[in-house]
């Protein structure tokens, strides 16, 4: 076989390999904040079975603004779409649940919860709202 024949062959096989690919089976999920939320460099997202809140997939992702020092990014800006990717055995109902998380400690600072439903090997859509989460200092629950 000469050299230009497996050049063929190899492109017919990349062409045929390439149409059994499958799509990816995910959520885009549009994120919004409300006021009391403070900035968010890192997110941390879960996808939970409805049925099954034990089986869940889980990911951490930090912001992609530029920061202004110690390696940090800037903030996420709200609202915008975050796409989440799952396995295909997710399909059905599912909760997914958005949380920001503070730089330094890891600790949640904000947190939001949607129903969705996710189809094997297709994008579905979602969206909620995060919100703050209150935390309480020392050993007298905040009070002074």
């Amino acid at each position: 076989m000469s050299s230009a024949s497996r050049v063929a062959v190899f492109a017919t096989a990349l062409v045929l390999g390439a149409g059994c690919a499958k799509d990816s089976t995910s959520v885009i999920v549009t994120v919004d904040a409300d006021a009391t939320v403070p900035p968010i460099l890192i997110l941390r997202t879960t996808v939970a079975r409805a049925a099954d809140p034990s089986t869940e997939s889980g990911a951490e992702r930090s912001s992609p603004a530029q920061g202004d020092a110690a390696d940090r990014p800037g903030p996420f800006l709200f609202p915008f779409d975050l796409l989440v990717t799952v396995n295909d055995s997710f399909a059905g109902p599912v909760v997914v649940t958005v949380e920001g998380l503070d730089w330094d400690t890891h600790a949640v600072t904000a947190r939001g919860t949607t129903p969705a439903t996710v189809v094997a090997q297709k994008s579905t859509t979602a969206s909620l709202t995060l919100t703050g989460v209150v935390t309480t200092g020392g050993n007298d629950g905040g009070s002074d």
